[in-house]
């Protein structure tokens, strides 16, 4: 016999189990947006630390007269490098915005990808120098590629910002390489390393190794850069064990086409 209509408390039923599946989607948004707001609000804070000291150290110095023209200048180098880093991160924050909303949208140009490796492993020297990690290049010349730039200094941004952070004070490698129809860009640390169910999980979003959390940082650095990977229709590994150190190698084609360019899709794994 067939099945009659519902009834009023079969909709009863049904509405108040999708008010209850809504309340419970709602509260974990306003979960995950207070636990941002408040890991933000931490990263952003502890940089202003060192850029409020180099200030008062200069003013120190004007005040008192007795400075050189030189001594002035590496502080302000100092100062300079700081405001860097701490701009970093707010674009990190920015970022983090837009790709939770799927709305990365790369512009593709012409780009030395050498240069581009060279330059932002040297903004981090003074980093690396202050960590006790000597960064070491192994870049091969004249590495060209269709490439949005903005986002391939962001993702090496952040695997630099990941290795000097657990790179342990060890020596960090990052090498460039090119083939036929890719680039292969890789960044080695030898800190503590990571297990296999660690290197399942890092690229979630607010996501550290297990026993590295006492490092600070976002917990999404490696979730934006599998995002912008995935939008240059690239694709990231990580090759590592524990006590071996880590190994994170993107790869990114030479030329992104047009749908890469409009932020659709996935990249490769």
């Amino acid at each position: 016999m067939p099945a009659g209509p519902p009834g009023d408390g079969d909709l009863a039923s049904a509405t108040a189990d999708e008010l209850r599946a809504a309340v419970a989607e709602l509260r974990a948004a306003v979960r995950a947006r207070d636990d941002f707001i408040a890991i933000a609000a931490h990263e952003l804070r502890n940089p202003m630390t060192p850029i409020a000291g180099q200030v008062h150290l200069l003013l120190a110095a004007a005040r008192r007269g007795g400075s050189s023209q030189a001594q002035v200048a590496a502080g302000l180098e100092r100062l300079e490098v700081a405001v860097r880093h701490y701009l970093r991160r707010a674009t990190t924050l920015l970022d983090i915005s837009r790709a939770s909303s799927g709305q990365i949208r790369l512009e593709p140009a012409a780009t030395d990808v050498s240069a581009v490796v060279r330059e932002t492993v040297e903004g981090y020297a003074p980093l690396a120098a202050r960590a006790g990690c000597a960064l070491r290049l192994d870049v091969r010349d004249g590495v060209a590629a269709t490439l949005d730039r903005l986002a391939v200094e962001q993702v090496l941004d952040n695997l630099l910002s990941n290795a000097l952070r657990f790179g342990a004070g060890k020596p960090i490698d990052v090498g460039l390489a090119a083939g036929a129809d890719d680039l292969t860009l890789a960044v080695r640390d030898r800190g503590a390393g990571l297990s296999e169910a660690d290197r399942a999980r890092i690229f979630g979003r607010f996501e550290q190794a297990v026993g590295q959390r006492r490092n600070g940082g976002f917990g999404i650095g490696l979730w934006l850069v599998r995002r912008l990977v995935d939008a240059m229709r690239g694709g990231i590994a990580v090759e590592s064990r524990p006590g071996e150190g880590a190994t994170f190698v993107v790869r990114l084609p030479l030329r992104m086409d047009e749908g890469a360019a409009a932020g659709e899709g996935e990249g490769r794994t």
